[in-house]
């Protein structure tokens, strides 16, 4: 009997840890992670427009290649879409050292080329350096573009167009 019992224990311990079994396992979600993040990528592509901006001689400081944050870290622009929540606030500097500054700017949606009139948010306040960014998608459509451009001419190049797009990837 106790023979019986080991070499079943064995048995079972061979089938329960077949090393090809894991692998195989560890290999599809390595597969399906790769996919993910390409997934992920491509609808950060989608998500990030041409921003329109052309030189105009008056930049000023060291501008961020992702200027965006929204709740005091880099905008994901993978994973924001209309349901996004959180206070959005615009910076440059030197992410190096990690000194940055937060500046003004303003926010709107722009559907089909034209600017949507936003109830309480008709004119944005030119001193405002963060918003609750619900306050505007909840007023967007998918397709729309959130514009947001900084209030003086020398942070120029942080302008951003993200286009909306629905949840997931």
């Amino acid at each position: 009997m106790l023979l019986t019992s080991i070499i079943a224990s064995r048995t079972f311990a061979q089938e329960f840890f077949n090393i090809n079994t894991i692998l195989k396992f560890n290999n599809d979600m390595i597969v399906k992670a790769e996919l993910a993040k390409e997934a992920k990528q491509e609808r950060a592509k989608d998500v990030m427009q041409d921003n329109e901006y052309a030189s105009t001689g008056y930049e000023k400081g060291i501008f961020l290649c992702n200027p965006l944050m929204l709740n005091g870290k880099p905008l994901d622009y993978g994973e924001f879409n209309l349901h996004s929540n959180g206070e959005l606030t615009v910076n440059k500097g030197a992410a190096i050292t990690g000194q940055t500054t937060q500046i003004p700017f303003y926010v709107y949606l722009r559907r089909n080329g034209n600017k949507v009139l936003i109830p309480g948010k008709e004119s944005s306040d030119p001193k405002q350096i963060k918003i609750d960014i619900s306050e505007i998608l909840r007023h967007a459509e998918s397709g729309d573009h959130l514009v947001i451009e900084p209030v003086n001419k020398e942070d120029g190049p942080v302008k951003r167009i993200l286009k909306l797009l629905g949840v997931g990837c």
